[in-house]
């Protein structure tokens, strides 16, 4: 088992004196484990929080004067959603099968080490080695599943959007399936907990404008699905592009704000599985209650030129 190189702030990178973004790890005063700032002008604009406490690293984005639209508790329907994660509830392989999504028999996803952090003028880059673990080891004493590479992308394209394009690089360790079910799997997006109030007046759309069925949307070829909510006074869009090269199989989404793309997939030890996506946030212009159809029209044109602009 390869020990934690923790503390890691010496990690912290400048691209140089005057640059817009900066990246620093440090300790998580408020939660367990540790955090990795992304700040522009000294602004938070993302967090990543993994460590000793976390069931699993994931990234936290903040919106517009300090709202966090990712903001975890442990009251929350379903606390182990959190922020923009990945995960599969049924993964498959000599081992036996260990659900690395609600983590509740024996799996691990433990961030091992910070491979790089720089600030730079536009953007700022994050890459993260982390190991997924089953419950059970192998006669050699080995329980690694696999090993993800998780970069990490963020940037402001105008004054009132994030931009996190994320990358996951999945390397088996062992042959072996990434299974279960959609509601359950994927790459998600989990909107903050204190929207759920609200939740009422949540609204989705998504492409091919398929018709849902029940709270998933079947289709090999989904391409992108926009989330609108409110957060406090203000509402916001979170949206997630789904790279043409990746599978997917359906789309997953809760009104509570849970969202994202759900495959299943059958890998051997010698396979690498390299999958991305972009998600975005963004203030909702105009919208103070729950959208109307002609608003949720321009939504999904609005979307599909992001969309169109992500896949060129």
């Amino acid at each position: 088992m390869r020990f934690l190189l923790f503390p890691l702030t010496l990690l912290t990178v400048l691209a140089s004196a005057r640059a817009d973004w900066a990246v620093k790890d440090d300790a998580n005063p408020n939660l367990p484990g540790r955090q990795v700032d992304i700040t522009q002008n000294g602004v938070l604009r993302a967090r990543l929080i993994y460590g000793d406490g976390q069931m699993k690293p994931y990234l936290r984005v903040q919106g517009e004067e300090g709202d966090g639209l990712n903001e975890w508790s442990e009251k929350q329907t379903y606390p182990h959603h959190r922020g923009i994660f990945i995960g599969w509830n049924k993964i498959v392989s000599d081992l036996g099968s260990f659900d690395l999504w609600h983590f509740n028999n024996g799996g691990k996803m433990t961030l091992v080490k910070l491979e790089k952090l720089e600030g730079g003028k536009d953007s700022a880059t994050l890459v993260a080695t982390i190991e997924w673990r089953g419950g059970k080891q192998d006669p050699a004493g080995s329980n690694l599943l696999l090993t993800e590479t998780r970069t990490l992308t963020v940037s402001r394209p105008t004054a009132q959007t994030t931009q996190v394009d994320a990358q996951f690089v999945l390397k088996p360790a062992r042959d072996l399936t990434l299974g279960g079910d959609l509601q359950h799997a994927g790459i998600h997006f989990r909107a903050s907990a204190s929207m759920e109030k609200s939740k009422g007046d949540t609204t989705y759309v998504w492409e091919p404008d398929l018709a849902g069925q029940g709270r998933k949307v079947a289709s090999k070829e989904m391409k992108w699905v926009r989330f609108t909510f409110p957060i406090g006074d203000r509402w916001y869009h979170a949206s997630e592009f789904n790279a043409p090269t990746n599978p997917v199989e359906e789309l997953s989404r809760r009104d509570y704000g849970r969202f994202g793309f759900f495959f299943a997939k059958a890998l051997k030890n010698d396979e690498t599985l390299t999958l991305k996506y972009r998600f975005l946030t963004e203030l909702a212009e105009g919208v103070s209650a729950k959208p109307t159809d002609e608003q949720r029209a321009a939504f999904r044109k609005a979307a599909q030129a992001q969309y169109d602009a992500f896949v060129k």
